[in-house]
């Protein structure tokens, strides 16, 4: 939750969230601050986040290389839809360690020797036979195989939270308002980025994933980023 709060609200190089407001912002989701303390400590020990002082307040923000990380999933978490690609790459290996030797997120595994990859320009091993394909109608069997039934049941729930949620409206305070856009954004981040866009692209617009990004689409653009101002008063 720090590091979707920190990606949201502070992503530009040098930007910096008060300690004050981190606390008005998890409080209400029931965090508790010695959690806090906890994942603060482990995100500076990993790399991702930085902390300074200024007089007795901390400012926390993402560094060089949490910006990094958040920047290559900015597309796949904010975008309001996926480009399915004009052609696909149909990858056929003599045995399992060869395609797990291909180091290319957008690999799609269909089983252990068989894949699916967008065409594009990418390094292959010799050994692996790949020809271009026009999409054609995914099966249902392919789609089990890409798309675990809890996975699918938890874009579900959560287009379901969603739809509940806008039923009451916008809430009235700043902080709510932050609170439920940052709730929304930290469990769609979960499952999203759980998978490949390759993937989102396959299973096609009436899958449950691509519905709950319409949905996150809506909300995100009903309650626009919190100016911190307005959460620090």
């Amino acid at each position: 939750m720090v590091v979707t709060i920190l990606g949201d609200l502070v992503a530009e190089e040098g930007a910096r969230v008060p300690g004050p407001v981190l606390t008005k912002l998890t409080d209400p989701m029931g965090i508790k601050p010695e959690a806090m303390r906890v994942a603060i400590h482990r995100l500076r020990r990993d790399g991702w986040i930085s902390s300074e002082r200024d007089g007795r307040t901390s400012l926390y923000g993402l560094t060089e290389h949490g910006r990094q990380l958040t920047r290559s999933v900015s597309d796949r978490v904010y975008g309001t839809s996926i480009k399915s690609p004009d052609r696909w790459r149909i990858l056929i290996a003599p045995n399992a360690e060869t395609l797990q030797g291909v180091d290319h997120f957008e690999l799609i595994p269909i089983s252990p020797r068989v894949a699916v990859l967008p065409a594009e320009t990418v390094e292959l091993p010799e050994a692996l036979f790949a020809w271009d394909a026009i999409p054609g109608v995914v099966p249902d069997w392919v789609k089990a195989v890409l798309v675990p039934e809890e996975l699918d049941t938890a874009y579900a729930l959560l287009a379901d939270a969603l739809a509940l949620a806008a039923a009451f409206g916008t809430p009235q305070s700043p902080v709510d308002q932050a609170v439920l856009r940052l709730l929304a954004l930290h469990q769609w981040r979960r499952l999203v980025l759980r998978h490949s866009t390759g993937v989102e692209a396959m299973m096609g617009s009436k899958w449950q994933g691509a519905l709950c990004r319409s949905v996150i689409t809506d909300l995100l653009h009903r309650l626009k980023r919190p100016d911190l101002s307005n959460l620090a008063t």
